[in-house]
């Protein structure tokens, strides 16, 4: 990366996407912008194998797919999976006896 200034903006965004305050698609739109319109960038023949390992850095979604998991392997299972359901009638009175 020949751009000292897009450096210093993908750390700086990269912070925030850290701290959850940024969500990765936005900071690679920023990215984009800035190789969009700047000249030191444009003319940067690395750059793109540069930025695909940004991409893949900052996308969890990448990160599943290295490792061979999928984003439903995170989750908990269902804890009310295998329950019966409630086949009580609903009690139409109310809770506090007023009416």
């Amino acid at each position: 990366m020949q751009c000292n200034q897009l450096l210093r903006l993908v750390k700086e965004w990269h912070t925030h996407v850290k701290q959850e305050t940024m969500a990765p698609g936005r900071m690679m739109q920023f990215v984009d912008s800035h190789i969009k319109e700047c000249r030191i960038c444009r003319e940067d023949s690395g750059l793109s194998s540069e930025i695909e390992k940004i991409r893949e850095h900052v996308f969890p979604e990448l990160k599943y797919a290295k490792t061979g998991r999928s984003p439903q392997d995170l989750f908990t299972p269902d804890i009310f999976a295998g329950d019966e359901p409630d086949t009580d009638p609903p009690d139409d009175s109310p809770a506090d006896g007023l009416f």
